[in-house]
């Protein structure tokens, strides 16, 4: 029985690390939203995320980043991607199961090699997928749902669009249950990635983009995973957040204007630019500090 908990918590890790929680609570209320959106969705992201969890389990890799489920959120990502895209079909969940053992492999080099690897070994394969179905006509394409144009940009709506959208929903509920699933987990990190969705929203706004695209959180998702992985309670946190949002805001935009495939890129790419920033500004950190003995004497 406890080896049964052990394995639904891991898993629900998996999938609540989307948005970098490591809580079976957070991965759970993902779990529900994506169903609430979708049952097939929600069933691709659960398959996904087991096929992924037993891979780094029979490759024997770390139990501590398994139990984690660092192993876990880009296959979700993955199938519910796919799933999101093409209407589901036997080679669809097949390549489902591939992505996601790809997508374990991938990860397992990015930890081994200390490689801030974040969202991208679901961007590669992904991308890679759903071009090649594309080129050669291997699957219908799904047309998804339209959500009800809004009158004038409302912050709650563009904020919950913005949530949802992360993992390929549409809806206000399920976007305002990934917050929940934030918050209870880290609500410094939920409240930054509302703000953040925000800032982003605004930003579009400014550069006149579409109205529509904005109230459907397209220019903001990239901004609440950057929201919440700066997070932090000293004030450089928030420069952090407000930096990474501009970068992923602005190449989200490019990404779109260029009529390329943006999912967490912009994200991933503001990442690797914080990451660098962080580790400069603490060697020039180290630095002075091993400079003030010296001063004093």
């Amino acid at each position: 029985m406890k080896k049964i908990k052990t394995i639904i918590e891991t898993v629900l890790k998996g999938i609540g690390q989307i948005m970098l929680q490591e809580s079976a609570w957070t991965g759970l209320l993902f779990l529900i939203a994506i169903s609430y959106d979708s049952l097939l969705m929600g069933l691709a992201a659960l398959m996904s995320c087991i096929v992924a969890t037993a891979t780094a389990k029979i490759c024997k890799f770390s139990n501590e980043n398994i139990k984690a489920g660092l192993y876990g959120f880009n296959a979700t990502l993955i199938g519910v991607g796919l799933a999101f895209f093409f209407e589901t079909s036997p080679l669809i969940w097949f390549l489902i199961v591939i992505g996601s053992v790809m997508s374990t492999l991938l990860m397992e080099f990015s930890i081994r090699k200390k490689i801030p690897f974040f969202t991208f070994p679901f961007i590669v394969i992904t991308v890679v997928a759903v071009l090649s179905i594309q080129h050669f006509g291997l699957a219908v394409a799904r047309i998804p749902a339209v959500n009800v144009e809004m009158d004038e940009l409302e912050v709650f709506e563009v904020a919950a669009h913005a949530y949802s959208e992360v993992i390929f929903q549409g809806t206000i509920a399920a976007g305002l249950l990934f917050f929940i699933g934030v918050f209870l987990n880290n609500p410094t990190a939920a409240l930054y990635g509302f703000v953040a969705a925000v800032i982003a929203g605004a930003i579009a706004h400014f550069d006149q983009d579409s109205v529509k695209l904005i109230e459907d959180g397209m220019f903001s998702f990239n901004a609440v995973l950057c929201g919440i992985a700066c997070s932090g309670t000293k004030p450089r946190d928030g420069l952090y957040v407000l930096l990474s949002v501009v970068i992923a805001t602005y190449f989200d935009i490019f990404m779109m204007h260029n009529g390329w495939i943006t999912l967490t890129f912009p994200f991933v790419l503001s990442m690797w630019v914080i990451v660098s920033l962080k580790k400069l500004v603490s060697h020039f950190e180290n630095k002075n500090q091993k400079q003030e003995p010296s001063i004093i004497k």
